[in-house]
């Protein structure tokens, strides 16, 4: 049998080192990003669009687990998932077990809603006494309502503003985008003009995942130096709100 002439020889080799490179990406397993509130919540819907973006930028899989936001966190402590899909910036504090990737993948504001017309709002001091409705496992609005006030959890953002509707709750809590539009209309619902709370949010990983974290950090701030994330953010909104309405129902 004759031999095969080095060139053919190196592009015989080249092209087996090619499929074998194909096969290990294939057999990559995708990283596991609990996430939460997937088919109501505004924020969710465009810090995934982030995620999604950024993880592309790198080639590597990305998996949204669907979990409540306190189960979520729980699950990325016992190791049953690789990350969390934003949290505020305080939480890396003595977690060891967690990594944050330095660089926020958005601005989450906490604003007010209400259906009575009497009702005006200057700060968190004048939620004592009214019935306030907020989503359960947010924990900046947990730490940050008075202690006046009477707290009523919801299990999801359609659940805020249903209890808002039937009367279950003077005010609705909801933590949407930075310089999102109300987000929310129907007859009689109102956003009040003040802003509650305004913080940057970070994606998590587990510290198995540190080297992960450290390549997203600079891929996000590409990526919003070029003002492709904005795009991506108003793209995911404007995908978000046909989908699911702007009523809360």
């Amino acid at each position: 049998m004759p031999s095969l002439k080095p060139s053919r020889r190196g592009a015989l080799g080249l092209l087996l080192s090619t499929l074998l490179a194909g096969q290990a990406t294939a057999a990559e397993p995708a990283v596991r990003v609990a996430s939460w509130d997937r088919s109501s919540d505004p924020l969710t819907a465009v810090s995934e669009a982030v995620l999604q973006r950024a993880y592309q930028e790198l080639g590597q899989k990305l998996e949204f687990v669907e979990l409540p936001n306190r189960r979520a966190l729980q699950a990325l402590l016992a190791g049953e998932v690789d990350g969390n899909l934003h949290r505020v910036k305080s939480l890396a504090e003595g977690q060891p077990g967690l990594v944050r990737v330095e660089f926020p993948i958005g601005t989450s504001t906490v604003r007010a809603y209400t259906q009575r017309p009497e009702l005006g709002l200057a700060g968190w001091a004048q939620l004592k006494g009214l019935k306030v409705a907020y989503q359960r496992g947010i924990l900046r609005v947990e730490q940050l309502l008075p202690a006046g006030a009477q707290r009523v959890e919801a299990s999801s953002s359609h659940e805020l503003f249903r209890l808002l509707a039937s009367g279950g709750a003077d005010v609705a809590l909801s933590t949407e985008p930075g310089q999102a539009p109300p987000l929310r209309r129907a007859p009689g619902l109102r956003r009040l003009e003040v802003v509650l709370d305004e913080h940057t949010l970070y994606h998590y990983l587990a510290a198995r995942h540190a080297e992960l974290a450290r390549l997203l950090a600079p891929v996000l701030r590409k990526l919003q130096a070029s003002g492709e994330l904005d795009q991506v953010r108003r793209h995911a909104l404007q995908v978000w709100l046909p989908t699911t309405g702007t009523t809360g129902e």
